[in-house]
């Protein structure tokens, strides 16, 4: 089968390869692939990023956004058959029994991997997951639209259960890619004012951005959008700031645009390189509160699903690109500020 994978460690080395296809397993199901989409966090791969202390087991298939058809289910699996429509959550492998996966921090779990980057991801025809983590797309969402329940799930998690919005509370949105766009979406849902941010090279997103409810957009380039916020909030600040650049000078606006014991919502990773010590001192003598928003969790899901399948959460909008995995290296290559959801198609 085909498969796109970053081959070695350092920027570069994306090959689309012929690789072993999966064969399903006790408990799992085979799914062939009818999308995958590009995240962030694929590019900065590509670009030779690498968590420090660790590395990545290249060779390794990327992708995490995916939806796809079961076309081979394993012994036991009595909740799927073939020919459903799923996607699924990617931590694989984690034990279920330790303290962290217990308290439903299963990502933390010492056994598990993530599905993309420490082991095969999806952007490949075929795969196989365990059935406990998969999720039947309903009907009227498309498979398209089921490739975005995995960064819908990202968004939901920053904003439904990391803090706990009021209606009436401020929000700046930091960035108008598909992680902001959900994430100011799930903020005007939970009625909740929505302030989102961009370039204004990035005009189109935020022009999506207003038509997804945005009470107010900023270009950070050309306005200074801490005064702006400010003036919006009578001088007090924001209640709330999502930040989903990880733009150095971006959180450094966050952390200054807050109201004293407001929160940072943090769903980006910065530049290591970067210094911020003398924000975050004043963060920290400002009483703020600095949150990290990674991932979702299981219970993330279904909710999601159910949103998006109502109509509550709009991600078919975010569509910007589509590529044959055989164009692998134009989408992963494609420089337009407009950019959002880049999928590929095996």
């Amino acid at each position: 089968m085909k498969a796109i994978r970053k081959i070695d460690h350092g920027p570069g080395h994306l090959a689309l390869v012929d690789a072993e296809e999966p064969q399903v397993r006790a408990g799992a199901i085979k799914i062939k692939v009818e999308v995958c989409g590009i995240c962030g966090s694929d590019l900065h791969i590509v670009e030779g990023f690498e968590p420090p202390g660790a590395s990545y087991p290249f060779p390794v298939t990327l992708g995490h956004e995916y939806s796809g058809t079961v076309v081979e289910v394993g012994e036991g699996v009595t909740d799927f058959n073939v020919g459903d429509r799923v996607t699924s959550n990617v931590s694989d492998g984690f034990c279920g029994k330790c303290y962290r996966c217990l308290s439903g921090n299963y990502y933390a779990c010492p056994t598990n991997k993530n599905m993309g980057y420490e082991c095969d991801g999806f952007m490949q025809e075929y795969a196989v997951v365990d059935a406990g983590i998969a999720f039947r797309l309903p009907d009227n969402i498309s498979f398209e639209e089921g490739a975005q329940i995995e960064p819908a799930c990202v968004a939901a998690f920053a904003v439904l259960e990391k803090v706990s919005l009021k209606p009436g509370d401020t929000c700046v949105v930091m960035g108008a890619g598909t992680i902001g766009l959900l994430v100011l979406q799930f903020v005007k849902l939970c009625g909740a004012k929505a302030v989102v941010v961009d370039l204004s090279s990035a005009a189109s997103r935020l022009e999506l951005a207003k038509r997804f409810g945005a009470d107010c957009v900023l270009e950070n380039d050309k306005a200074d959008v801490i005064a702006e916020v400010r003036k919006l909030t009578a001088g007090v600040g924001a209640d709330y700031v999502f930040e989903c650049t990880a733009a150095e000078r971006c959180i450094n606006q966050s952390l200054m645009m807050l109201r004293r014991l407001g929160t940072l919502v943090e769903l980006g990773i910065t530049d290591p390189q970067g210094t911020m010590l003398r924000y975050f001192l004043f963060d920290i003598l400002s009483g703020h509160n600095i949150i990290c928003a990674f991932g979702h969790r299981l219970h993330t899901w279904p909710r999601v699903i159910g949103l998006v399948a109502a109509g509550k959460i709009k991600v078919q909008e975010m569509i910007s690109h589509r590529f044959a995995f055989s164009d692998y290296e134009k989408a992963f290559r494609l420089q337009d500020p407009n950019k959002l959801k880049v999928l590929l198609v095996p």
